[in-house]
Formats: structure tokens, sequence, C-alpha cells
């Protein structure tokens, strides 16, 4: 008689491969961040278009680029590009992560699996030259995705810098010819971001001028589909976080 596996559910890893998970169960945490958001105004048929339609606009379509770059976490050191659009779930004001960009294996699985943030490989850094800040996402290394550039100037107090509650849209492909996936779910997630004190007893949290560029339009990754219309703000900043679970917000 054959013997049984013995494998079971209870003993799975946290994420696959099961039996030598690529990464670990949240939380994870962070030092170091250094953190660079560019928002705008686009236009409300483009961000429609991405929008689930279980979730509605907020008021004029408004788009949110972060380039981050994270000099320590539990996922390693890293680099990332988020794109988010402003809306509400529910009543609830939130940021919909529809695409982001990282360089790291790690985040990339677990980012994926466990929150369903639609990542993606590619080159993303953050620059400093003279008094310019410069955020850069390249996809393949030499076709320039985006810039976004400021400058520092005015301090942000802390109650002044919040940022939204996250939703993701996480997606399982069905493993046969099924025109619904396997798995569709609005997932809710919070990024508790603490920024660094200065000995002055300021925040490292700046605001100033800027701009997002889109330089070389994509047809297979297409943030120039939220076209920059007008700049709302640029905010920068050094920050520590812990990312925790997430939660099912919908079932789709």
């Amino acid at each position: 008689m054959a013997s049984k596996g013995r494998l079971k559910v209870a003993d799975y890893g946290a994420t696959m491969p099961v039996t030598g998970e690529a990464v670990q169960k949240p939380p994870f945490f962070y030092r170091h961040m250094e953190m660079m958001f560019i928002t705008y105004r686009t236009d409300d048929d483009a961000a429609l278009a991405w929008l689930p339609e279980e979730m509605e606009l907020d008021g004029p379509a408004t788009a949110t680029v972060i380039v981050a770059h994270y000099g320590a976490s539990t996922f390693g050191p890293y680099n990332e590009a988020m794109l988010s659009i402003r809306a509400r779930l529910d009543g609830e004001v939130c940021s919909y992560y529809p695409a982001l960009f990282t360089d790291n294996e790690a985040p990339l699985i677990g980012g994926r699996e466990i929150w369903g943030f639609a990542k993606k490989l590619a080159k993303v850094e953050i620059r400093h030259e003279s008094e310019v800040m410069m955020g850069l996402v390249e996809r393949p290394t030499g076709n320039r995705l985006l810039t976004a550039v400021m400058r520092k100037v005015t301090p942000v107090r802390v109650e002044d810098f919040a940022l939204t509650p996250s939703v993701s849209l996480k997606v399982i492909p069905c493993a046969t010819e099924q025109r619904r996936p396997a798995l569709a779910q609005l997932i809710g997630s919070a990024l508790e971001l603490k920024p660094h004190i200065g000995a002055n007893g300021l925040p490292d949290i700046w605001t100033g001028p800027g701009s997002l560029h889109y330089d070389a339009p994509s047809a297979v990754d297409p943030w120039y589909k939220l076209p920059v219309r007008e700049m709302v703000g640029c905010y920068a900043g050094t920050f520590d976080a812990i990312l925790g679970h997430g939660r099912i917000l919908r079932e789709l």
C-alpha cells in the first residue's frame, strides 16, 4: 500500500514554496526610508478606467507617485516606486494602488502574495545633485518610464502629513480556462510611517516645488495613461515604519 504524504495545511510556510517560504508572515520592519511623494491632478476618465467598480473617485481625479529608497528592512534594502489614485470605498477615503515597481525579489513576492500589490521588477533609484532630489524608474534598464524632481524648501509638521489607508486588488488567476480568477479581493493595509526627528525637534518632512514627467510611454507599463495635468504637492522625508497584516475589504 502506498504511503501518503505528511504535509498538512497547518504546516505550510507563509508564502510559496510552502516547504521553504520566500518571505515570512508580517509584520515587516523598515528603517531609514527616504521617500518622495508627487501628487497631481489627472483625467477623470483615465482614473476611472483603472479603478475597480466597487470604488469611486474622491473629488477631481488625483494621483500620487511615490519613489522610495529603503535603507534597511526585514525584506532587505531595496528601492520602490508606487502609483496610487485617491478614491473612496464604502464612503472612506483611501489610496488605490494599481501598479508598483521594486528592484528586489523578496518584497515583490511578499507584496503580491500577501497584500496583492501588483509589483514588477524595474530599476528604481533616488539621486541627489546640488539642491535637487530626483526619483527615476526604468523598465527595461535604459527605457526611462518616469522622472520625478523636487526641492526641499519648507518643513512640514507631523500632524499635517498623513497617508490615507491603502487598497490593492489581489488577483490569483485560475489554472483552468475560466473567465473569472480563482481569487479576487480588495485588500486594505496601512504603512505606519514615523518620521525621523532632527536635533532641533523638527521632523524630517519637507515640501517644495517639483514636477513629474512620464518620459517614454510604454504599452507594457502604461503609467503614462494617468497624465499629469496639474501639480498638487511635492513632499519628501525620512521615515521608519511597520507594515502589518492586511484586511480583506471585499470579495469580488
